[in-house]
């Protein structure tokens, strides 16, 4: 009996190690895509999230605390696994739930590879933002991975 489970354990810990290492190169491949496509912009940080169907159609995603500077002109840009552009979101807003109040900037695909998945924000206010990455409403897939970008374009005099 022992000779049949000690291999059927090897091979469940082989294949688990195996999946997470290929998430993790979905994350540090779209990551790199992402943070060249800021042009001259300066990046900051980056914000990963895997994303799955949720219960009842509603899709997975994540939501990030970031501190921004009032006069600061920023960039966001998202990028997601090939095939899955236009199915999701990145959304920045002042409230703990988006639902609360109207978002600053959504990101729009527009099929432009420079300009598509990106919106610059200057900022009013010194303060605590969200960003939430998510599925698009009737959009959820089975599972991604997405990235969003935080890049410094530049102080507003």
């Amino acid at each position: 009996m022992n000779r049949i489970i000690l291999p059927l354990l090897f091979l469940a810990f082989i294949v688990g190690g195996v999946s997470e290492k290929t998430n993790a190169q979905c994350k540090q491949q779209v990551v790199y895509q992402c943070a060249t496509n800021i042009d001259k912009a300066i990046y900051l940080r980056d914000f990963n999230t895997k994303l799955r169907k949720g219960k009842k159609g509603h899709g997975s995603g994540t939501k990030w605390a970031v501190v921004l500077n009032k006069g600061t002109h920023y960039r966001f840009t998202l990028c997601t696994q090939g095939g899955f552009e236009s199915n999701v979101i990145l959304t920045l807003f002042d409230a703990k739930h988006p639902e609360d109040r109207k978002p600053y900037q959504v990101t729009k695909y527009t099929g432009n590879r420079k300009t598509s998945n990106r919106f610059d924000f200057i900022c009013n206010k010194s303060g605590t933002y969200y960003l939430s990455i998510r599925f698009k409403p009737g959009k959820e897939s089975k599972k991604s991975c997405a990235v969003g970008i935080l890049s410094f374009v530049g102080k507003n005099k």
